[in-house]
């Protein structure tokens, strides 16, 4: 479904046209000055947002304007269609479009690394579902099929021997999930942080399944990518590219510090001031590595989302 509906944008919008604008440095230091970037309201943008505020991105003679993005699916969309030059992204999404040659990306900088807590299967305290064997013939919100939502979830229940093809997975949006556990129009929901706290909090949510877990402890989680091909950023930009990575391993090296990044939880992922001291900090990761990132397109073969492999060093930046 995503990569048709990357399809449907490339053929109804058009590909990005030439880079090549009034925000283009006279200095030849970077080879675009402006740039915008398409961002979700969630706590994996957090480095992204202390960057700007610290004057990372200025630093390295870009000028970043975010453009907040509803979902996923918007972002991409708004990079396709030119609107953007860059979005941050959950990875299935730019892997799948790859895999399918809907469209061509450049990772340009690595988003968040899960750690233990961040994405949980929770149910509301009277669900039947208690342990992970009781999962199969239950209904489980999920966003979309084909993300980490299912797979990494997915992934754990392998493991464990239980029959995940008998789940019930139910699309709907994070802010839809606390209230239909409440209801008991599901019985359980995959959540990711700060959704998973907020769980706990409103409704006295329990882990069921941690889906940072085995086969998929630390797996890399999202990044932010730009399109690549004849004349697109991701392949004739490449000062552009690395010094919007330089400034975000600058702001992703200090985000260790909770107290550097709980204010960018607050203000940007919508997070309360009594909820952020509660949210699980990841792991926001300080280098491209192709080996690590490549563990998503393999989740993502081995679940048949991909067919056949996709090799991640195709969507590195070319040194």
């Amino acid at each position: 479904m995503i990569a048709l509906t990357l399809v449907a944008a490339l053929t109804s919008c058009g590909l990005l046209g030439d880079d090549t604008d009034d925000g283009n440095s006279s200095s030849g230091q970077v080879e675009k000055t402006k740039i915008k970037a398409a961002m979700l309201p969630v706590v994996d943008v957090a480095p992204f947002y202390y960057a700007i505020e610290k004057g990372y991105f200025k630093a390295e003679g870009l000028e970043v304007e975010p453009v907040e993005a509803k979902s996923g699916k918007e972002a991409i969309d708004s990079l396709i269609n030119g609107s953007v030059d860059v979005a941050f992204a959950s990875y299935p999404a730019p892997m799948l479009a790859q895999s399918k040659n809907a469209a061509k990306f450049t990772i340009v900088a690595d988003g968040l690394t899960a750690k233990t807590g961040h994405i949980v299967v929770v149910a509301p305290p009277n669900s039947p579902m208690k342990k992970p064997q009781d999962a199969p013939g239950r209904k489980i919100a999920i966003t979309a099929k084909n993300t980490f939502s299912d797979l990494a979830p997915k992934s754990v229940f392998k493991t464990l021997g239980v029959d995940y093809g008998k789940i019930q997975w139910v699309e709907m949006g994070f802010p839809e999930m606390i209230p239909a556990m409440e209801r008991g129009d599901v019985d359980g929901a995959v959540l990711v942080e700060p959704w998973v706290t907020l769980a706990q909090k409103r409704i006295g949510a329990v882990p069921v399944v941690d889906g940072a877990t085995g086969a998929t402890a630390e797996m890399p989680m999202s990044g932010y990518v730009a399109l690549a091909g004849e004349g697109k950023l991701g392949s004739t930009s490449p000062k552009t590219i690395a010094a919007f990575n330089r400034a975000m391993v600058k702001a992703q090296t200090e985000a260790t510090d909770r107290t550097k990044m709980e204010p960018m939880f607050v203000k940007y992922a919508k997070v309360d001031q009594q909820t952020a001291p509660l949210v699980t900090l990841s792991i926001y990761p300080t280098s491209l590595q192709a080996a690590r990132i490549q563990r998503v397109a393999n989740l993502m073969s081995e679940f048949g989302v991909i067919t056949g492999t996709l090799d991640v060093n195709q969507m590195l930046p070319k040194t």
